[in-house]
């Protein structure tokens, strides 16, 4: 718990973003603690309405927002790191080299076999 704590505080410092839409889900999310928290402690029916209200005025606030954002561009709704790895990969296709990969030995060593059945004590 503690190291997630700290991840979080240190996203925060950074300006860390996952994409475009998760600022506005953090805060949505916080608001709605807020307003349950208050729904919880209040008795009066009017304000316990009112408070509903609210909730249900954010939640469709987001999910209009989600697909306007969509709609607009989904890119934006796309994580950096994939975004930044995306356009690496963009980079090398467009630079036209051919990507080399290193050939790998995928036999075991005979030292390490042991036959079954053989004089191997």
């Amino acid at each position: 718990m503690e190291q997630n704590w700290t991840n979080l505080t240190n996203y925060i410092k950074a300006g860390y973003r996952s994409n475009a839409y998760a600022p506005l889900v953090w805060l949505m999310g916080l608001i709605f603690m807020v307003l349950s928290g208050l729904y919880c402690i209040t008795d009066n029916l009017i304000i316990r309405y009112a408070l509903i209200s609210v909730i249900i005025f954010t939640i469709l606030f987001a999910l209009v927002i989600y697909v306007v954002l969509l709609i607009k561009d989904p890119k934006l709704l796309q994580s950096e790191n994939f975004r930044l790895e995306d356009k690496r990969l963009d980079m090398i296709t467009q630079k036209g080299s051919d990507i080399i990969i290193n050939p790998v030995n995928l036999v075991p060593p005979i030292s390490n076999l042991r036959i079954e059945g053989g004089d191997n004590d």
